[in-house]
């Protein structure tokens, strides 16, 4: 989901503007102007020194760092939010202006705070080289992370965490508060909720998996996998009229690449051209990461197609858009450490191995663990091979991960953030999770529901990991604001409502042989100039599609030209500048997209190679499913009035 990379963008130098001391030297908070995020539009930023190891076996102290943002009306606090983030590893100061523009309704009487848990951002972030910088983390540089962490490497564990959050929050005389967390942040709060069930007055858990009950295998992943393509098909017309299904198209495409891999040079999600190979572990990543879930649904089954029919070039962007952020560097440790990633996880998750084992006996473990389930569960990943999985980046697949781990202190027991035998708090409690999310699927947030007294889940139709931050459909978030304010989610019947993925029919290798418009009263235009004013949409809604993996604000076409897009707020708008979807057609131009209303506005003018010119309106809701776009224009001298699906 888009959120999760908005720290790239967004400042967390929160120490260099924490200016003034507090009297007893355990707290530094203050105000300062136009740095950064603290001291910006009335955030207060601060630090409590906290110990490293409150059982005194290791000694010194870790800097917990927050922000906090002070209701902004006249009357007094009408309560706190606070939210917490994902990864682990991600900073949650650095996502603060996603939380602050989910909660917007509700600042006029809420305080907003947010707290970098131990290890992450201004809190200490764990760098580890060469894990942070590795284009890939490794069995190796995991271990070497976790040796080079000494005593402390057991200490950062989401228990820990958790204590360091309810500190903060006593040093800001916040005695009960609102909960919102989201991905790991769903798993911080279960442990908030057994630790300190008393200080929540509700709690919202989006894209949730459980603490209570996990299986090191994660097998609901393969089950959404499985399902969610094949669902998102049948819900897109031209999808649904093929012969077969779209996990039979997949299937297929495992075996070929596992066979005959396929390389070549695409664009990435940023818009940087990068060698990339489609293989069975690069399909792997993308069908299991969920790291851009919206266009690689809209485009995975018609690209195994074009494959099939020769055309490489939509399946290697596929790849390419999914290593964006996998395959690289992590980029800095303030914004992400993968060190404070596998301390946690090697501390809390649980795993095929015992991790109190030495790792010479965890290997032998997990050896033993895969070959039983080879022979008693071998298509828990279809349409992946168990071994096939095993090569996904160990960040994803877990088997491996923690293979070298240091061994845990007992004072700190792996795999036990709640203490034994906790009850959750009885506080409201809404869980989260997107219909098609194979991150943290659905029967894991039905499972984590049931272990609250008063939990609801809400399944989001046709959405993917973490649905409030990145709505832009006014479902989620309403839902959310109305649960923290009244501790009741009102009417829910938008969740079922949200608009099916897009799919892309095909990848033509010509713009006449697009899907032609469909005429309208007023069309002269023959089926060819429909053919092409089809295209030229697909080229703008290909634009848009990335708009959710896309940070960098520029991008290319698919084969060739490029395009850009700015936002302010809930209104973006594309730039296209010789934009090809299809090889021989160019095409210009702007776009308009209201988030908010989901109207879009595309104005585009077009150029074949063959010398046919022409320009083009489209209009259609991206809201809207079933409402087809309507097109008027004219392309080589002749005058179109048309609709097509949507886009």
């Amino acid at each position: 989901m888009k959120f999760l990379w908005l720290l790239a963008w967004i400042c967390i130098a929160l120490a260099s503007s924490a200016e003034a001391a507090s009297t007893n030297g355990i707290v530094r908070q203050g105000r300062t102007a136009d740095r950064g995020l603290c001291g910006k539009t009335r955030v207060i930023c601060g630090q409590v020194l906290r110990p490293i190891d409150p059982s005194g076996r290791v000694p010194g102290t870790i800097p917990i760092a927050y922000a906090l943002y002070p209701h902004w009306g006249a009357g007094p606090r009408a309560g706190t939010i606070v939210a917490q983030e994902g990864g682990p590893g991600l900073s949650s100061l650095g996502s603060f202006y996603a939380y602050k523009a989910l909660y917007e309704p509700l600042l006029i009487d809420h305080d907003l705070i947010v707290v970098d848990a131990r290890g992450t951002g201004a809190s200490a972030a764990i760098d580890c080289l060469p894990l942070q910088t590795a284009r890939l983390p490794t069995v190796a540089n995991v271990g070497a992370c976790g040796r080079s962490l000494g005593d402390t490497a057991d200490l950062y564990g989401t228990g820990l965490a958790v204590d360091d959050m309810i500190a903060v929050l006593d040093h800001l005389g916040v005695k009960r508060f609102d909960y919102y967390g989201d991905s790991y942040g769903t798993f911080f709060g279960q442990t908030l909720a057994a630790r300190h069930p008393e200080r929540l007055r509700s709690i919202v858990l989006d894209g949730a998996y459980p603490v209570i009950g996990e299986n090191p295998w994660y097998p609901h992943a393969g089950e959404v996998v499985r399902r969610g393509f094949d669902l998102a098909c049948e819900r897109a017309p031209y999808c649904a009229s093929l012969p077969g299904t779209s996990l039979e198209r997949i299937d297929a495409l495992v075996d070929r690449l596992a066979r005959a891999p396929v390389s070549g040079d695409a664009p990435d999600a940023n818009g940087i051209v990068r060698h990339v190979t489609a293989d069975a572990t690069t399909l792997g990543l993308t069908l299991y990461s969920d790291s851009s879930g919206w266009p690689t649904y809209r485009d995975l089954d018609a690209a195994a197609r074009a494959l099939a029919a020769g055309d490489a070039a939509p399946l290697l962007r596929v790849v390419a858009e999914n290593e964006t952020g996998e395959y690289g560097s992590a980029g800095s440790a303030r914004a992400y450490s993968r060190g404070l990633f596998a301390a946690n996880v090697c501390v809390d998750s649980p795993t095929l191995y015992d991790m109190r084992a030495p790792p010479a006996q965890r290997k032998a473990e997990r050896d033993g663990a895969v070959a039983r389930k080879q022979a008693n569960d071998p298509g828990i990943y279809h349409p992946l091979s168990i071994e096939q999985f095993a090569g996904v980046p160990i960040d994803y697949s877990y088997l491996d991960l923690c293979l070298e781990w240091p061994i845990a202190h007992p004072s700190y027991p792996p795999g036990q953030p709640i203490p034994p035998g906790a009850g959750f708090s009885s506080a409201p409690t809404l869980v989260i999770n997107g219909e098609l999310d194979m991150l943290t699927p659905p029967r894991d947030g039905a499972a984590v529901a049931r272990q609250f007294p008063n939990g609801l889940h809400l399944v989001i139709a046709n959405s993917f990991h973490v649905d409030a931050l990145d709505d832009v459909d006014n479902c989620t978030q309403n839902i959310v604001r109305r649960f923290t304010r009244s501790l009741n989610p009102g009417d829910v019947a938008c969740a079922a409502q949200v608009k099916s993925v897009r799919l892309t029919p095909f990848f033509p290798l010509r713009a006449a042989q697009a899907i032609a418009a469909a005429p309208s009263p007023g069309n002269v235009a023959d089926a060819r100039a429909r053919s092409l004013a089809s295209a030229a949409m697909q080229t703008a809604s290909d634009a848009i599609a990335r708009w959710y993996v896309n940070y960098s604000g520029h991008d290319l076409g698919l084969r060739g030209g490029s395009w850009s897009y700015v936002q302010d707020r809930m209104q973006v708008d594309f730039m296209l500048a010789g934009a090809r979807w299809a090889p021989d057609l160019a095409v210009s131009g702007q776009i308009r997209w209201n988030q908010s209303d989901g109207a879009i506005v595309a104005d585009l003018s077009l150029a074949h190679d063959d010398g046919t010119r022409g320009h083009l309106q489209g209009r259609w809701n991206d809201h809207h499913s079933e409402t087809p776009a309507s097109l008027v224009g004219v392309i080589g001298g002749q005058t179109l009035r048309a609709t097509m699906p949507a886009p």
